[in-house]
């Protein structure tokens, strides 16, 4: 298998892409596309992403997104306004995309996680 040679600016590309991903959550980057901002080769980015984050650029995104979505539920943020910091189209679509990821609504998530808190 074709081995990725990464250099320690690649790596540091590598750390900006994931700055990148981080300070604009709610923006929704293709490979290409961040890969272009930070002048790095596709393969190099995803196989940086892999060594340093230990998963891909587009999972990394998404820890990072359900993250900051669970911090302002316990935030007491009401659904719209996560919806509007976290990119997704409509409180209805971050409802969905919670179930599918979670196996249970945002409010029941928070409910349930409040229940341990006092338990």
């Amino acid at each position: 298998m074709y081995q990725v040679h990464l250099s320690l600016k690649d790596l540091q590309k590598i750390h900006n892409a994931a700055q990148i991903i981080n300070e604009k959550i709610e923006q929704h980057y293709t490979i290409p596309e961040l890969a272009e901002l930070v002048d790095l080769p596709e393969k190099k980015l995803k196989a940086g992403f892999k060594h340093l984050f230990n998963t891909g650029a587009f999972r990394y995104r998404c820890q990072l997104l359900w993250h900051k979505v669970k911090n302002l539920l316990l935030a007491d943020k009401p659904l719209k306004t996560i919806a509007q910091e976290t990119g997704f189209r409509d409180k209805s679509a971050l409802i969905k995309a919670f179930k599918n990821e979670f196996g249970s609504t945002p409010i029941q998530w928070k409910k349930d996680q409040e229940n341990k808190v006092t338990a």
